[in-house]
């Protein structure tokens, strides 16, 4: 039909759509597009974001490609255990950093890794130019799989805090400030009985979490005794649970590492018909879908996880865009919710 392509033309939805439905210049747009986050407020990316939505607009995926060289996918590397169903806090992080690449047009690509060849998969996404940039979580301070990348200079984040002499390309939550603003919501309600419940492991978050929990106790005049403190598998975790909540003087309050651990805690103070957030005060971290689901519903330190996505995904597109950055680590405060629990 004649016209027919010109017709197509006018109706597909520009850059410079966008920009005027925005009230932005094209440049902002294409700061947006690109990660480019140091040029723009929270509020701009957000009528940026809206307007693309609500127009329709879907850039030309294959003509960026070609003029760039990239791919525009961002690698997510994940370990078996965080599939595990009862990581519920994992999902909750992915579907976050699934969004905020797509607000700049990019994917995520998620991969693990084969156990006896952690860096074997690494080696071969380099090889194949397979996505622009990798994001990590669960990171350790000396992580081999982000000393791989910085040496490789593959563009990376971390979700968690990295050695000084990496690049130090992370973003992080308070978790030492997190459990002290739990501890003293719970000593304002009147409480001086306390434990502390949480998976083992010497991650430093989880470390942190504890300290963090145990200072501002201190700093309070409370001493949990050392049976009321502990670190273990998630039987071990039930059974501790038990023994201190039918025990001689049992806590009024269990404040637990994680919102897994907080949802188990409130299971067992169930089973033994405790009332909780009446008889017993249960706390979590995370302030994700778990904390949901209890009933009551958790009292948590909720993780920014959505802006710790964007910040993430635009640390690796700077990168990118302008190659290696000297930039410092982003430490992001977290947030309190009240729920029924505590």
């Amino acid at each position: 039909m004649p016209g027919g392509g010109a017709d197509r033309e006018r109706r597909r939805v520009g850059i410079v759509d966008v920009a005027a439905a925005a009230g932005v210049s094209r440049q902002t747009v294409s700061n947006v597009l690109n990660g480019r986050a140091e040029y723009y407020s929270a509020a701009t990316h957000e009528k940026v974001t809206d307007a693309m939505r609500a127009l329709g607009y879907q850039p030309n995926r294959a003509a960026q490609t070609l003029r760039s060289r990239r791919t525009t996918q961002i690698g997510y590397h994940i370990f078996g255990e965080q599939l595990d169903q009862a990581q519920g806090f994992t999902l909750h992080f992915l579907q976050a950093l699934v969004k905020a690449a797509s607000d700049v047009d990019h994917q995520v690509l998620v991969f693990t890794h084969r156990r006896h060849d952690p860096l074997g998969v690494f080696k071969d996404l380099v090889a194949r130019h397979a996505v622009d940039a990798v994001i990590l979580s669960e990171s350790t301070v000396e992580d081999e799989r982000a000393r791989f990348l910085a040496d490789s200079r593959i563009p990376f984040a971390c979700f968690g805090r990295l050695a000084p002499d990496l690049p130090q390309h992370w973003v992080d939550v308070d978790n030492a400030a997190g459990m002290g603003a739990i501890v003293d919501a719970l000593v304002a309600e009147g409480h001086r009985r306390f434990a502390y419940l949480a998976a083992d492991g010497e991650q430093y978050w989880k470390l942190d979490r504890l300290d963090g929990a145990l200072r501002r106790l201190a700093h309070h005049g409370i001493r949990p005794p050392g049976a009321a403190v502990f670190r273990g598998s998630d039987t071990g975790l039930r059974r501790r649970a038990r023994q201190l909540l039918t025990g001689e003087n049992p806590p009024t309050a269990i404040i637990t590492g994680s919102d897994a651990v907080a949802a188990a805690v409130v299971n067992i103070a169930h089973s033994l018909r405790l009332e909780v957030g009446t008889d017993v005060a249960v706390t979590g971290f995370d302030g994700g879908a778990v904390g949901l689901v209890t009933e009551p519903t958790l009292t948590s330190a909720r993780i920014p996880v959505d802006r710790v996505s964007r910040e993430l995904v635009a640390r690796c597109l700077r990168q990118v865009e302008h190659g290696r950055d000297d930039e410092p680590g982003l430490l992001l405060p977290t947030e309190l919710v009240r729920g029924g629990s505590a």
